[in-house]
């Protein structure tokens, strides 16, 4: 009778044995019994099943480069920022000198097929521009149509500028631009702004004065 008893006990406390015996020893990412199912499955598979992300040092590190990426990438953009230019060719002749819109002169007409970039975007558009004057008493007519690639401030296929938009939203040229347009047959067109110059240097002290590091290929202020 006593052996009897004595199997029967040692039957019920082999499985509690076993359990023991697995967490002593640190197996915690062995198989387990998913008593719902009566199926086995690996301690990292619950995790994904609960939607949980392995926790590791990897997130860090990424994190961290992702930002430096940004950050680079930023100055990057800051620094094409600072100058437009472009070439093309057509009918016309053509001179304006800038040192802002207060210091600018001369004028003509212009009807030419350009290629160039505007900041950070770049692409090819038709022009055909009218200007005439002195500083602010300076008149301008501009008519633009998309080509290809993507242009700053040419969120259409055609853009029309008459003298009071060109001076209220400095579409055109930025107000505080100093540059250089000449056009006698083939065009060139020199461009630079100050106030993008001055985001560019701030930026490296993580000032972003124009509000455009977002790694976006477009900035938020045409200036």
């Amino acid at each position: 009778m006593r052996l009897i008893i004595a199997i029967c006990v040692s039957m019920l406390l082999l499985p509690l044995a076993n359990v023991w015996s697995s967490d002593a020893c640190g197996c915690s990412g062995g198989t387990k019994i998913d008593i719902s199912t009566g199926t086995g499955t690996q301690a990292g598979d619950l995790a994904k099943e609960a939607g949980e992300a392995p926790s590791n040092g990897l997130q860090g590190g990424q994190s961290v480069a992702k930002q430096a990426a940004h950050y680079f990438l930023s100055r990057w953009y800051d620094l094409i920022d600072m100058v437009d230019f472009s070439i093309g060719a057509g009918p016309g002749f053509m001179v304006n000198v800038r040192a802002t819109k207060m210091a600018q002169a001369i004028g003509g007409y212009s009807d030419a097929y350009r290629i160039g970039f505007r900041g950070r975007e770049a692409g090819v558009w038709h022009e055909k521009r009218k200007e005439v004057g002195v500083s602010l008493l300076y008149y301008q007519k501009v008519q633009r149509e998309h080509i290809t690639g993507w242009v700053e401030s040419f969120r259409s296929d055609k853009m029309d500028l008459d003298n009071s938009a060109v001076y209220a939203n400095n579409a055109d040229r930025s107000f505080l631009g100093v540059g250089a347009t000449v056009h006698c047959l083939f065009l060139v067109d020199v461009n630079v702004r100050p106030m993008q110059a001055f985001d560019f240097v701030m930026g490296w002290f993580t000032v972003d004065v124009l509000d455009d590091d977002c790694g976006c290929p477009h900035r938020n202020k045409d200036l």
